[in-house]
């Protein structure tokens, strides 16, 4: 891809996880409309690559009749997708050769808020389908979060009931990073594992740094073919040094101006989510002259 655009592109959810890491919970904020999408692709000319992710919940940023995920699919464009799985807008109907323009999509169960607004049968439906029209590039989850381990082993037996008995697609497990478990949670957890067996996938540990530990100067294209760009339409290179003008600020696609570095940014701390996702797309360099 030419650029490839992190888009916090929904200032709108649906849900109020405890552990959610935007606080306060993004609602009745900006979104991004299908007018930002175009500009980006128009701007660069050639295919750019989205993940749709953060500040709400992309999937509840518009009404069905909009349909802005296949317009946006009918561009030159692949799109990564985070979704909670209480809304599906048009996916369901969309065009194979739109569908497959879907890189992966992260399907995370949040247990607690679907038994809150009664979609336990919706939620799983919901599941089913997007795994029977995405199946290898859907991943579910679901994040074990300590205050509520109360119903870890619920949540775990409707996903064995409803989706994992149909669609054989075990369910990956996420530790809440902001809650250390405590012994009596890895005896839980251990149970659980135990009872639910090929049920549960392997268990996911956020740790960014660690595929950079032998990198610790490398060439980033945050600037020059990566943004961040949030639900208000502020485009930044990178989120994680404030301090640096120039990937700061990139412009405003509502106000239908970017600012593109020449030049690939030489960067010493690389350990952040962005880093993570710009080097699996494949767009970060090890200098020559690196130490």
């Amino acid at each position: 891809c030419q650029g490839a655009f992190f888009a916090s592109s929904s200032g709108h959810c649906g849900f109020d996880c405890q552990y959610c890491i935007i606080n306060p919970i993004a609602k009745h904020q900006p979104s991004l409309v299908f007018e930002d999408f175009r500009f980006i692709c128009e701007y660069f000319d050639a295919p750019v690559f989205f993940a749709l992710s953060g500040v709400g919940d992309f999937m509840v940023s518009y009404a069905r009749s909009q349909r802005l995920l296949e317009r946006l699919l009918g561009l030159d464009v692949e799109v990564a997708l985070d979704t909670n799985g209480a809304a599906l807008q048009e996916l369901p109907e969309l065009a194979p050769e739109r569908l497959e323009k879907i890189r992966y999509i992260n399907l995370t169960m949040h247990y607690h808020q679907i038994k809150q607004k009664n979609l336990l049968e919706r939620w799983p439906a919901n599941a089913r389908t997007i795994l029977e029209r995405r199946f290898e590039q859907t991943h579910p989850d679901y994040i074990l979060s300590p205050p509520l381990q109360d119903e870890w082993e619920e949540a775990i037996a409707l996903y064995a009931d409803k989706v994992y008995a149909q669609t054989a697609r075990p369910l990956l497990l996420v530790r809440d990073v902001n809650r250390p478990f405590s012994a009596a949670d890895e005896d839980r957890l251990a149970s659980l594992r135990a009872k639910f067996g090929e049920v549960l996938a392997g268990e996911h540990r956020e740790d960014f740094a660690a595929g950079f530990r032998d990198r610790s100067d490398v060439l980033c294209p945050a600037g020059m073919r990566y943004f961040r760009v949030w639900n208000d339409g502020r485009v930044q290179g990178c989120p994680n040094l404030p301090h640096v003008t120039e990937l700061s600020d990139c412009g405003n696609v509502k106000e239908r101006r970017l600012n593109v570095s020449k030049t690939p940014f030489r960067c010493r701390s690389p350990n952040f989510c962005d880093c993570h996702v710009i080097d699996g797309l494949g767009m970060m360099r090890v200098p020559s002259n690196a130490c």
